[in-house]
């Protein structure tokens, strides 16, 4: 892996996940980062990458549903959020909890629970990861 270096950041290590073309729309993939596993997913073409573990009891979110939520609109109206790219939530495959696939925040009210999200990107082909 090489590291990157931006002008008062701290170097972030660059993980080659593989071509784009085998992670199509709608698929995951799980890669390892030094013993950390990290989930990548290509939501409609949409790349977003989390770490592999629910905060709740350690679910895999890899084999979580990609999905949009209904969320709170005002007192007994909801919303759908649909294909908002930031409120698109992969559900814990165990207990049902949402992240945000943009921030890995946690959608249910009064949780404080979130997921480690990283930059993804598409580089000459390949999707790749920055730790």
């Amino acid at each position: 892996m090489a590291t990157v270096s931006r002008a008062g950041a701290r170097p972030e290590r660059r993980l080659v996940v593989g071509p784009l073309a085998e992670l199509p729309p709608g698929s995951a993939c799980v890669v390892d980062a030094s013993g950390r596993e990290i989930a990548v997913f290509n939501d409609d073409g949409r790349l977003h990458a989390l770490r592999n573990v629910c905060p709740h009891h350690g679910a895999p979110l890899c084999r979580g549903r990609v999905a949009g939520f209904m969320r709170i609109a005002a007192p007994y109206q909801y919303d759908y959020s649909g294909d908002d790219e930031g409120d698109r939530v992969v559900l814990c495959p165990w207990h049902g909890y949402k992240f945000r696939l943009s921030d890995g925040s946690c959608t249910a009210v009064g949780e404080r629970m979130s997921v480690r999200t990283y930059r993804v990107e598409v580089e000459d082909g390949d999707v790749v990861v920055y730790l």
